[in-house]
């Protein structure tokens, strides 16, 4: 409903990270081995868009980097914190529970993926970045216009398994071209995690004309397609 780098229904801010909807007081665990460098609120320090945007929330530092650039996670909305800054933390470590503290609609947490600095305006796509449960893979892709570049507009992408290709499982936004980033890595312009190993299909439709691209996920990789919409 609320992918990375959408609008939801168009009504809602560019959203900079992704959200798992759980019960509240789920238990959060670390992703991955880091330092807490914020375990508190946003009230007064403004850690997203505005203050008061998270509530309750942790930022961890990564052991891992990227090209000697620190790695950041931002868990929000939490409902307790069971950590503090300073804390070294393991992967599987009790972070907090799951809330609706901030702006939130209702229970889930909120998970972002900050590369170089701890700055809202620094995400990338956290589906990228979390290890494909069994049996699923990733997709990061790139769209571009008949200029050869990334498409500077916000177009549907939908995807489908070839075994039912009129059946749209998910339906996705190519970036927009302000707010949020691709990865240094991929340079993608759309993604997205646990897709069902197999094949599947790719489909955008723009000035009239229908593009599509057909894709093969494999178990616990991220597969890459280029689509252009040349004319």
């Amino acid at each position: 409903f609320y992918p990375y780098a959408s609008r939801a229904d168009g009504s809602y801010p560019i959203h900079h990270g992704v959200e798992f909807v759980n019960p509240m007081g789920t238990p959060i665990l670390a992703t991955a081995p880091g330092k807490v460098i914020v375990a508190g609120d946003d009230a007064l320090t403004v850690y997203g868009a505005r203050n008061n945007f998270y509530g309750l929330l942790v930022v961890q530092e990564l052991e891992q980097r990227l090209d000697g650039q620190p790695v950041y996670v931002l868990y929000g909305h939490l409902s307790e914190i069971a950590v503090v800054v300073g804390q070294s933390v393991q992967t599987g470590d009790l972070i907090g529970k799951v809330g609706m503290s901030g702006v939130a609609e209702g229970p889930h947490l909120h998970l972002e993926v900050r590369i170089g600095q701890n700055d809202y305006g620094a995400t990338v796509n956290p589906e990228l970045w979390l290890k494909p449960k069994a049996g699923t893979g990733a997709l990061a892709g790139l769209v571009v216009g008949p200029d050869g570049l990334p498409v500077p507009n916000e177009l549907r992408v939908t995807l489908a398994r070839a075994s039912a290709p009129d059946v749209a499982v998910y339906t996705l936004v190519t970036y927009p071209t302000v707010s949020v980033n691709a990865s240094p890595v991929w340079r993608e312009n759309v993604a997205i995690g646990g897709l069902a190993e197999g094949q599947w299909i790719a489909r955008v439709m723009h000035g009239g004309r229908l593009y599509a691209q057909p894709i093969e996920i494999a178990e616990g990789k991220t597969s890459w397609f280029l689509m252009s919409l040349a004319q």
